[in-house]
């Protein structure tokens, strides 16, 4: 009998051995990040964002990792990523970086806030944000469904409701008409109980997958609960963006393509990384 037990434990653990064997074997490697993709992060980890208000003056911490990818070969772009900084609740602030294609170019910063909350940026060549005003500004959503009191009913919602946007610009060459399309699933979703906030998500409207204007869809606790949106640019062309058919928000070409670092939207350039150049 004792040599039986013997026979099966050591049968258990020849198996076990193998089954581990077969697993590790199974185990799909994780994909290296691109070059670009490395280069971008290398990028990012330059600038530091905090907020500038009396009393909420620490750090602002960046999601570690794009929030989209993207290339527009027809606007001759390359290498874009989007960023958010704000771990919790609503994202303060968005940077959408991105390259001309070919070599030794220079990075392009287009930055948005999406926040009441005034910030400041700052980065190791000096480029420094501190914008004077916020273009943050909440909405009702009209003829809403009731906020569902589930996650992925809500989730569903949003979807819904992000459907109903419509968008275009008017952009180079000969200031032309290009539609822009919704990115069906967002590219980020957040909450913040304290502030009142069930539930948000933040939708692109592109231009192929290149955004252009964030919509951020919330849904905030009252008597009795709402669905509110906002609309903040994250290029420089003119847009336009309907809801329903009906036109809700339009903004002009910003002053001089790249606005100014006092501005809630600033675009400016940076000398590529030195990897980037090799």
């Amino acid at each position: 009998m004792l040599r039986e037990l013997r026979l099966v434990a050591a049968l258990f653990v020849a198996l076990g051995l193998t089954i581990a064997a077969r697993s590790d074997d199974d185990v799909p490697k994780k994909a290296e990040p691109s070059p670009a993709l490395k280069e971008a992060r290398e990028h990012m980890s330059e600038f530091t964002v905090q907020g500038s208000a009396k009393g909420r003056d620490g750090l602002i911490e960046m999601l570690p990792n794009p929030l989209l990818t993207y290339g527009d070969a027809a606007r001759n772009n390359e290498a874009g990523t989007l960023w958010a900084w704000g771990k919790s609740g609503r994202p303060v602030a968005f940077l959408e970086l991105y390259r001309n294609i070919g070599n030794d170019q220079p990075w392009v910063h287009a930055l948005t806030l999406t926040s009441p909350e005034l910030i400041q940026l700052t980065g190791q060549n000096n480029p420094r944000w501190t914008p004077k005003k916020s273009h943050f500004v909440l909405k009702d959503v009209p003829d809403s469904p009731e906020v569902g009191n589930h996650p992925a009913v809500r989730l569903r919602q949003m979807k819904d409701i992000s459907r109903r946007f419509e968008s275009h610009q008017f952009w180079d060459p000969n200031n032309s008409r290009f539609e822009m399309r919704l990115l069906v699933q967002p590219v980020l979703r957040y909450q913040d109980e304290p502030a009142k906030l069930i539930d948000g998500a933040v939708f692109v409207l592109a231009h192929g997958t290149n955004p252009e204007v964030l919509v951020q869809i919330e849904a905030h606790a009252g008597e009795p609960p709402r669905w509110r949106y906002s609309l903040v640019r994250l290029g420089s062309a003119e847009m336009h963006v309907s809801l329903d058919g009906k036109e809700v928000w339009t903004e002009p070409r910003t002053p001089g393509v790249l606005g100014q670092p006092v501005d809630p939207y600033w675009l400016f350039l940076t000398a590529p990384t030195p990897a980037a150049t090799k």
